[in-house]
């Protein structure tokens, strides 16, 4: 940073030069070799920092920050999959939260989710409640229907705080 600005305060010296030295030149042919001079007084102040740059440096640093923005862009990718299943959990448990209510069962049911490629996808589902055979059936196809599981990813299992014990 700060050779640019060192490289943006000559070229902006040069520049007032240059106006200055014009202004004082005399009409006519000198004016117009005056000009010539100037522009190229002013160009090579301008490309001065190519002229003098060490490409080796500048390859390597590329190389460098390349690196970098490939570990900051699979990170930022496993934010967004992170942000993403949890969005997609956060969603599916209200959704179980409904749908138990609506079927009149008393039960806490977590999701567990995997990634295959680029979509997250439900793997296991355990449901903690006590629960009759009927009530295990209608989760057990409401699972299965909206969930994609198959029957032996829906795990069962007791509370384990039972009350009066």
């Amino acid at each position: 940073m700060e050779l640019l600005k060192e490289w943006l305060l000559g070229v902006i010296a040069v520049s007032f030069l240059t106006a200055a030295a014009q202004l004082v030149m005399p009409d006519g042919a000198v004016k117009q070799v005056g000009r010539l001079a100037c522009g190229l007084i002013l160009f090579l102040s301008m490309v001065r920092p190519l002229l003098g740059m060490d490409y080796g440096s500048l390859s390597q640093a590329l190389r460098d920050y390349q690196g970098e923005l490939s570990a900051r862009q699979e990170t930022l990718e496993e934010t967004g999959k992170e942000l993403t299943g949890d969005i997609i959990a956060g969603k599916t448990d209200a959704y179980i939260q409904d749908m138990t209510e609506e079927l009149g069962v008393d039960c806490q049911i977590t999701v567990e989710w995997s990634w295959e490629g680029e979509t997250p996808t439900p793997t296991r589902a355990v449901v903690t409640g006590e629960l009759s055979d009927g009530d295990r059936a209608a989760l057990n196809e409401a699972l299965v229907r909206d969930l994609g599981l198959e029957r032996e990813q829906i795990v069962y299992r007791e509370p384990e705080d039972k009350e009066g014990t």
